[in-house]
């Protein structure tokens, strides 16, 4: 009488554990049919972004260029002309004519000298060709070297107050500033490396591409939103915003206008 009371305690276990792993499989099997396809549907949106995010490339403008160079070639000639003849200028007598001579000439000739040796030396580093691509930015250098600044490389910084990404003030232009491996690089979008060489006429959509490839592949950094403001970026689909961009203009613009015609009324009065 014992061993069927046993097998059927021993039946009834086995019946519950089975109860137990179905009610397992039936609560696992749905929620994983559900974040299944999340996973694949972002995985699907990283690829999409990455088939999407397309490589821009700077565009030169050769006319620019050439009309720079010619300004700047003849900029150089008069102020050369004019520093080869400041000593006739400045000295009436020709005793100190002849003095300012013999130790001028040689001086002038040294410093032309190192000018050109500094002028060899950065055209083997300009900038011939500017690429942002899903890695990041890319400088094709005159000497074959290339510069890169690249996303998987930007670090964050330690401290909860401050931007990973943000701007600096350089020769009265903002510079795109970021944490390239633990160093503060400049992100330069300005072409003024470039403009040795040739004209960019695309670097605000270099620019706007490059924040844009930040936002996509280093959604964990976080962008100082000034950045958006300073460069007229919109960050919504990363258009240039140029209603904004020409309200500032004109506000700038009034306010000179109203300060060029405050002068001159007041220079008006003074003279009257």
């Amino acid at each position: 009488m014992l061993q069927p009371k046993k097998h059927i305690q021993s039946h009834s276990f086995k019946k519950n554990i089975s109860y137990f792993q179905f009610c397992i499989r039936a609560a696992v099997i749905p929620v994983a049919l559900f974040i299944l396809p999340i996973f694949l549907y972002l995985e699907h949106m990283q690829e999409d972004k990455g088939k999407e995010f397309l490589p821009l490339v700077s565009k030169p403008w050769f006319f620019m260029t050439w009309v720079t160079r010619f300004f700047a070639v003849l900029l150089l000639l008069v102020m050369f002309l004019v520093i080869l003849a400041l000593p006739a200028i400045i000295c009436g007598q020709l005793t100190w004519f002849i003095i300012v001579v013999i130790l001028y000439y040689p001086v002038l000739g040294f410093l032309l000298y190192r000018f050109f040796l500094y002028q060899k030396k950065i055209r083997k580093r300009i900038v011939k060709r500017i690429v942002v691509d899903d890695k990041g930015v890319h400088y094709e250098r005159a000497d074959g070297t290339m510069d890169e600044v690249l996303y998987s490389n930007l670090k964050e910084y330690s401290f909860s107050d401050q931007y990973d990404v943000g701007v600096s003030p350089r020769n009265k232009q903002y510079m795109l500033k970021v944490n390239d491996g633990g160093r503060i690089a400049d992100v330069d979008f300005d072409g003024m490396d470039a403009g040795y060489y040739y004209y960019f006429t695309n670097l605000r959509a270099l620019r706007r591409k490059y924040i844009q490839g930040i936002v996509y592949f280093r959604p964990d950094l976080r962008i100082n939103p000034f950045v958006f403001d300073v460069y007229y970026i919109n960050p919504v689909d990363f258009t240039f915003d140029w209603k904004t961009y020409w309200i500032s203009l004109l506000k700038v613009g009034g306010i000179l206008i109203i300060l060029t015609l405050g002068s001159a009324f007041l220079l008006y009065k003074l003279v009257s």
